[in-house]
């Protein structure tokens, strides 16, 4: 009875790990997805000085079509709820905050703006979800070069 009980025991022990190391893989495949499209997001709004243009946004949603990057609704509005305050859009599944930039130098002044991306990682498990609330933990942010007017 001895032995039966400890091959138990070793067998809940082997499906942890399994599950661990399943994760963990699942995880980073997702966030290497959401890395890439938060990068090439960056690029776009470099190349087309914002991302209000026509041309930036339909390539942008051809990339995120191309990299089948999916997000849950209730990731995009727990981030337009965390930053009620500031310029924020969010659309397709990712977000975007514009800051205002002013420097003085010997010209005068200067004003541009630059772009804090956001992308989240898809990782939907409910009940860890529901307890922790990984809603911080889901986000990778990038930030554009400053872009002057």
């Amino acid at each position: 009875m001895r032995d039966a009980i400890g091959q138990v025991f070793t067998l809940q022990i082997i499906l942890a790990f399994v599950l661990l190391i399943n994760g963990y893989m699942a995880y980073s495949v997702n966030y290497t997805r959401a890395f890439r499209v938060k990068n090439q997001i960056v690029n776009i709004i470099e190349q087309y000085e914002g991302p209000n243009h026509e041309d930036a946004i339909a390539k942008i949603n051809t990339y995120i079509d191309q990299m089948a990057y999916e997000v849950p609704a209730h990731l995009t509005q727990a981030f337009l709820n965390d930053n009620n305050g500031q310029d924020v859009s969010c659309q397709n599944g990712w977000c975007y905050i514009v800051h205002d930039v002013s420097i003085d130098g010997a010209d005068g002044e200067r004003r541009g703006k630059y772009y804090s991306v956001t992308t989240f990682v898809n990782i939907n498990i409910p009940v860890i979800n529901n307890i922790v609330g990984l809603g911080q933990f889901l986000r990778v942010v990038g930030e554009t070069k400053t872009i002057y007017e």
